[in-house]
């Protein structure tokens, strides 16, 4: 008997949590991911190229980060300089320090600061976290983000990406992101095989292409 009754209860929560859940996915999606062009990159790319090569760092790929871009849409862009074009796009969250929200990160190299960082980094391909083994440590190479190994700044994976990739804005969550270059499943299964593929470290540049 106590089954019988659970279950209408069960149905009619389902019922009415649906049209909800359906709400907040419709209203969060009402925005166009096609006005975010790979023009910034396309800029950058020489400068990247020349920047690369004048480190030791590779010639084949880049990655690049454009954080004006919101989190809920790919904002990760694999570069191949070879081809002259992004080859992969993912999605990456930002630090929640220095009064960052979910809209807009603010960027500090501060040590402690949870914030994420601008300019340009190499990745290395043989330096991973301690607690995060899946993950690739990263330095820093201008003033905006000397401070990046000192910081802990890795590239690494978090299921909060994959939960909330759906949304406008990923919500900001401290144990998952405190700064790091933090993407789903999907971009660090495919940067985890780019990384240890390539014979050098790569370059990683994130910035912001729209005030």
């Amino acid at each position: 008997m106590k089954v019988k009754r659970i279950i209408p209860i069960i149905v009619c929560c389902i019922g009415l949590a649906l049209p909800l859940y359906l709400a907040i996915i419709f209203s969060e999606k009402q925005w166009d991911p096609q006005i975010y062009s790979d023009v910034p990159i396309a800029e950058r790319a020489d400068d990247a190229l020349a920047f690369a090569k004048k480190k030791g760092l590779s010639a084949n790929y880049a990655i690049f980060v454009d954080y004006s871009i919101p989190s809920g849409t790919p904002r990760l862009f694999v570069w191949d300089f070879k081809a002259g074009k992004v080859v992969r796009k993912f999605h990456v969250m930002h630090g929640n320090g220095g009064g960052s929200t979910k809209q807009k990160p603010i960027f500090s190299n501060k040590i402690g600061s949870n914030c994420s960082l601008l300019g340009r980094f190499e990745v290395h391909k043989d330096k991973h976290g301690k607690k995060l083994k899946r993950s690739f440590r990263m330095s820093g190479y201008d003033s905006t983000n000397s401070n990046a190994f000192a910081k802990g700044i890795m590239v690494h994976r978090s299921t909060w990406v994959d939960i909330w990739s759906f949304k406008k804005y990923i919500p900001l969550h401290g144990p998952s992101c405190k700064g790091c270059i933090t993407v789903g499943s999907s971009g660090m299964n495919y940067l985890e095989k780019l990384i240890k593929s390539e014979k050098k470290n790569l370059l990683l540049w994130s910035y912001c292409s729209k005030k």
